[in-house]
């Protein structure tokens, strides 16, 4: 096979066919290929960036065909070997799953639960991955059971098989260039057992992410609402902090609902898992401007004249100018007392899920106070104490 001198060399002559004995170059900087004639001391090779004038010895130069060959070859490798080190197909992994837990495709009764919408896998999207779980599963999210939770792009591709009825579970784990299985079991007597969490995350494969995929699988297996396991996607597990904001959310859109013209800013002080819920229920962000975000320090929550103090919903009428602020008690004794004492916040779900509709037992309005333009920006400004501002706070 010959190649034209315009494909090789342009101010190359004579050079017409591969049997000629020529001089591989691989430009490091460039990635570019050039072929060279074995005399280069009639024809000069063009500069390429970055080159210093090139210095030939017309005896030591000359590259036999089979150097060309070589370098070819070499070539293929390396570009073969980058295919090797990508992830072999999940689709055989999930069947062996689904065979262990034994469940049948398009079973409502076994939940999906992975990070693969947030997640890379070998430097890119997790999706065609999740396709293939979707395809062998029937798993849907209009089924109720392909749930997702959010991690960092680079974090392991995690997904989760989880059988309702025993909570027997088969957790898949991206392990460099191959698939990590853990088989186990989240019912109450393990997840509520200090002493499988002490080491857990070194023992599995799944590591911290063990105490999401228990959480969200238990709490999907009580029949918690979607809101509430959609929060829990944001937050990447289920604890009573996360618990408290949708109870808070729920109870503000019972008890203060809104009015035409209307708008909620929820302030968030002092701050725990709660913001979480309370963005995901309520569609309130910082973003938004909905949801102001105000950390208190250990003496200003002290100082709070209202008892277990949550935060405030403002409820702002911008054309009117006027609107009125509702301060928020949450009741943690009355949450944690429906569990002993010694309950890993992973099991908590499963004596907490009963109560998610009965916001009214733990939440409390604790003053509602009227607001004008003024004290509302007040309230929302950097670096205010909002209590101290709504006039909530001892000396």
């Amino acid at each position: 096979m010959c190649l034209t001198r315009e494909k090789l060399w342009p101010k190359v002559p004579d050079m017409r066919c591969l049997n000629q004995q020529i001089h591989l170059k691989l430009h490091l900087k460039s990635g570019i290929i050039y072929m060279i004639p074995a005399n280069p001391l009639k024809h000069t090779p063009p500069e390429l960036p970055g080159d210093s004038p090139p210095i030939y010895r017309k005896g030591n130069i000359r590259m036999k065909r089979s150097f060309v060959i070589f370098g070819t070859v070499l070539i293929f490798v390396f570009t073969a070997a980058q295919g090797f080190a990508a992830m072999p197909s999940i689709t055989p992994v999930i069947q062996k799953a689904m065979t262990s837990l034994k469940v049948t495709k398009a079973d409502p009764n076994f939940l999906i639960l992975t990070n693969a919408t947030a997640v890379m896998t070998d430097g890119k999207s997790s999706l065609p991955i999740l396709e293939q779980v979707q395809e062998t599963t029937g798993a849907m999210v209009g089924k109720g059971n392909l749930l997702f939770f959010q991690r960092v792009q680079n974090a392991p591709l995690r997904i989760m098989l989880f059988k309702r009825s025993d909570r027997n579970a088969v957790i898949i784990s991206a392990d460099q260039s191959k698939w990590a299985v853990d088989t186990l079991d989240f019912a109450l007597k393990t997840v509520s057992d200090p002493n499988f969490w002490k080491d857990a995350k070194d023992k599995y494969a799944a590591g911290k992410d063990l105490f999401t995929l228990a959480t969200l699988g238990n709490a999907w297996a009580e029949g918690a609402p979607y809101d509430f396991l959609k929060s829990a996607e944001l937050h990447n597990h289920i604890c009573p902090g996360l618990t408290s904001g949708y109870l808070m959310a729920h109870f503000i859109l019972e008890h203060y609902p809104l009015e035409k013209g209307q708008r909620y800013t929820i302030i968030s002080s002092p701050v725990w898992c709660k913001e979480d819920a309370l963005q995901v229920v309520m569609d309130q962000t910082p973003g938004k401007r909905g949801l102001v975000v105000k950390p208190l320090s250990k003496e200003q929550k002290e100082k709070i004249s209202i008892p277990n103090p949550a935060g405030m919903v403002l409820i702002w009428d911008k054309k009117q100018k006027t609107g009125k602020g509702v301060a928020l008690s949450f009741d943690f004794n009355t949450l944690k007392g429906l569990y002993p004492e010694d309950t890993p916040k992973a099991a908590s779900i499963l004596y907490t899920a009963p109560y998610l509709s009965s916001p009214d037992k733990f939440v409390s309005a604790s003053k509602e106070f009227n607001l004008d333009e003024t004290m509302f920006n007040a309230i929302c400004e950097a670096g205010s104490n909002p209590w101290e501002v709504a006039g909530l706070t001892t000396p």
